[in-house]
């Protein structure tokens, strides 16, 4: 009797965030191994500790996303180590709050290079060895700011806006390999980038509450209900996804920010 097949091996960038590592709980209680990217830092190795020390398989791997050498070395160390790759998840993301003429050239340089660019270099990297594999699935997570626009957010609209014609490309280009290529945006999420943007308000709790009250649903999302959508995309399930955005709102796209005015 031949043994049972290894479970598949899911690949997060930036792991250590907040859908990042809602993303990887999720993905680990459906069966998946884990290699767990993201800058070094303790949050990235207390993440990989509680996963193994749950029963998972997990490895945590230090690399820049925004490095195309180092998206390579560190998917052949996935490779040598877990054997292969059977899905991806891009998560790592950055983003600034400031009009165009305050958004300085480093700042657009960093947010694309994160963003759109670290997604195309882990792209590249995996798509090969899922072929091999014989397929795979890779969830670029975007955000509705790429659907509706947001007054100071130029670059990360413009770098998450890429991100879906990079999966929508890429899911024709692979589909005849079996490698399907889904988009998820993300709404307002209580995430620490989002908290971040409340910080700069003179009442950052009225800021969260007055953003929450935009929302058709009357909350923010939380990072466990995107990464939940994500596992979705990831599964059986969704055998038949791709090419497709996955919008995770609370239907905020629905009606626009005055929805309810």
């Amino acid at each position: 009797m031949s043994p049972p097949p290894a479970p598949p091996v899911a690949v997060l960038t930036g792991a250590a965030g907040g859908i990042g590592s809602a993303t990887a709980r999720c993905l680990a209680r459906d069966g998946f191994r884990l290699a767990l990217v993201d800058r070094p830092g303790p949050a990235l190795d207390a993440l990989a500790v509680e996963l193994t020390g749950a029963g998972h398989e997990a490895l945590a791997i230090g690399s820049d996303v925004r490095d195309p050498a180092a998206a390579e070395s560190a998917a052949e160390a996935v490779q040598d180590a877990l054997g292969g790759i059977d899905a991806l998840v891009t998560c790592a993301g950055i983003g600034t709050i400031d009009p165009i003429e305050r958004t300085t050239d480093d700042v657009w340089t960093d947010t694309l290079a994160t963003n759109l660019s670290g997604t195309f270099w882990w792209c590249r990297a995996a798509v090969p060895r899922m072929r091999a594999r014989g397929g795979g699935v890779i969830v670029a997570v975007s955000s509705t700011t790429a659907l509706t626009g947001l007054p100071g957010r130029t670059a990360y609209a413009a770098a998450k806006a890429g991100v879906l014609g990079l999966a929508r490309t890429l899911a024709i280009e692979c589909a005849a390999d079996g490698i399907r290529v889904v988009a998820v945006c993300p709404g307002a999420t209580r995430t620490d980038l989002v908290r971040q943007g409340y910080a700069r308000a003179a009442d950052p709790a009225a800021a969260e509450r007055a953003h929450a009250a935009l929302q058709p649903i009357g909350r923010l999302s939380e990072p466990a209900e995107i990464a939940e959508t994500i596992a979705f995309a990831c599964s059986p399930r969704a055998a038949t996804v791709t090419g497709a955005t996955l919008v995770v709102d609370g239907g905020y796209t629905a009606g626009g920010p005055s929805w309810n005015t």
